[in-house]
């Protein structure tokens, strides 16, 4: 007597999501040598990205990109793209520096109904090589809002300040946006420092967050781990020398 063999189902893995996003200070004093490292640095470490996340199978990483100079904007749209499938799009600069807008729409994304409440820490990367243009009371009422939301909080986000010694920013407005104090701000003063920090942060980061644990948000705006109200270790940057390419 025979017996049909049943089949056999193999449960779908679920894989945690890994959201990182650029915001890209895209005003006028960007232009020339600094916009174009930027888009060289942004376009040639997307591989590596790639390949971190080929490494690990068992998460999915979207890649999204917020420009803001007169106002802030998404490059393409909010879509999340997923890291297989996305492709550098070289920015140009002109105008202000509309930080703020920046923020806001970055929070937008980072809300409970967007982003879900399991999954990894999502990676932050502020750039930016100047003073904000909005009022004192918009850039911190940003930067509030960010701290309040629940996936803000856990978020690794960083700060690359573009200029000579620091001198062309607000180094102490811009740590702001970051919550690592202990990194600080990443003062570009060449093109090869903001290429390999923007290298370092994207791929340091991203691996740091892959390596955390889920986490799960609840009701109460905490996490359901042990860690709540820690953010994500995440090693020095590297100590990259002066040369004599200054941006």
């Amino acid at each position: 007597m025979s017996y049909s063999e049943e089949p056999i189902f193999k449960p779908e893995i679920v894989k945690r999501k890994l959201h990182l996003f650029w915001l890209v200070d895209c005003s006028g004093s960007m232009q020339g040598k600094k916009i174009s490292t930027l888009n060289y640095a942004i376009r040639d470490v997307v591989p590596e990205i790639q390949q971190i996340a080929k490494e690990h199978p068992e998460i999915q990483m979207y890649l999204r990109t917020i420009k803001f100079s007169d106002k802030a904007a998404w490059v393409g749209d909010n879509t999340p793209v997923s890291v297989e499938s996305f492709v550098w799009i070289d920015l140009t600069s002109g105008g202000l520096t509309s930080a703020a807008d920046a923020i806001n729409l970055l929070c937008e994304e980072l809300e409970m109904e967007k982003m879900g409440r399991r999954g990894l820490p999502p990676v932050c990367i502020f750039i930016s090589d100047g003073y904000y243009t909005n009022s004192t009371e918009e850039y911190q009422s940003s930067i509030d809002r960010l701290n309040k939301l629940p996936w803000g909080k856990k978020a690794i986000r960083l700060v690359i300040g573009i200029g000579q010694d620091g001198s062309d920013y607000d180094a102490e407005e811009l740590l702001k946006f970051s919550n690592h104090k202990e990194i600080g701000v990443l003062e570009a003063n060449t093109a090869k420092q903001l290429t390999e920090y923007i290298k370092w942060a994207s791929t340091a980061a991203s691996l740091s967050s892959i390596e955390s644990k889920s986490r799960q948000i609840d009701d109460s705006s905490g996490v359901t781990d042990s860690s709540e109200g820690q953010n994500v270790v995440i090693l020095a940057p590297p100590d990259i020398p002066i040369d004599d390419d200054v941006i």
